[in-house]
């Protein structure tokens, strides 16, 4: 049975000390390929870039927007997130909670370490979206057993989830079905409505 915790921030620091123990982690193949991956389609552009530039600009978009992004995006870390957390057997936001750094040390691996255990809460002193979201989680989960909240969110934050709230509630109605079934299909897998697309210059 997974353990449960009067407080979002006794989970978290039992969590940061069990990840510390266990030192730094390593990425499994399918990061690794994503990485080495990203990192030579990168290095294509920016040749292609810096080479056919007095020819033409076809690459200069898009050698502007990867050159923006950081080597780990968030689409990284939502993965790493997802996949610590299976590790762990905790919900993914109390790994996005926590904070982490990743580093492509080889050719051939990669890995994760943990950074000190975040403060959570600002200079204004609310606390980080993190922290609320990895209560909730944990509370729905049935891993946080007392789920009053002691801290404060930013009010931009607050008035960012009501508003969401106020849109999935129209659509919902809209289409006859509560909030819950609504967002519940948001969330379905089985459903995949992308077509791949090279983008505008097709």
């Amino acid at each position: 049975m997974s353990e449960t915790y009067t407080s979002i921030t006794d989970a978290l620091t039992d969590l940061h000390g069990k990840m510390s123990k266990d030192g730094h982690i390593l990425w499994p193949e399918d990061f690794v390929h994503a990485y080495q991956f990203n990192k030579t389609g990168k290095e294509l552009l920016n040749k292609k870039a810096a080479t056919e530039s007095t020819k033409h600009m076809l690459w200069n978009d898009a050698y502007m927007q990867v050159n923006m992004m950081n080597t780990f995006d968030a689409l990284f870390w939502i993965k790493s997130f997802e996949y610590l957390g299976a590790v762990f057997g905790v919900p993914i936001s109390w790994m996005a909670a926590l904070r982490l750094m990743a580093s492509a040390s080889t050719p051939t691996s990669g890995k994760w370490g943990l950074k000190p255990l975040p403060t959570f809460i600002d200079e204004e002193g609310y606390c980080n979206e993190s922290l609320w979201a990895a209560h909730l989680d944990g509370v729905e989960a049935g891993r946080i057993t007392n789920d009053v909240f002691p801290f404060a969110r930013n009010p931009n934050a607050e008035s960012f989830t009501d508003d969401a709230l106020a849109k999935a509630t129209e659509k919902a109605e809209s289409m006859d079905m509560s909030v819950d079934d609504y967002l519940a299909e948001l969330s379905d897998d089985s459903l995949d409505m992308m077509n791949p697309t090279r983008g505008d210059d097709e």
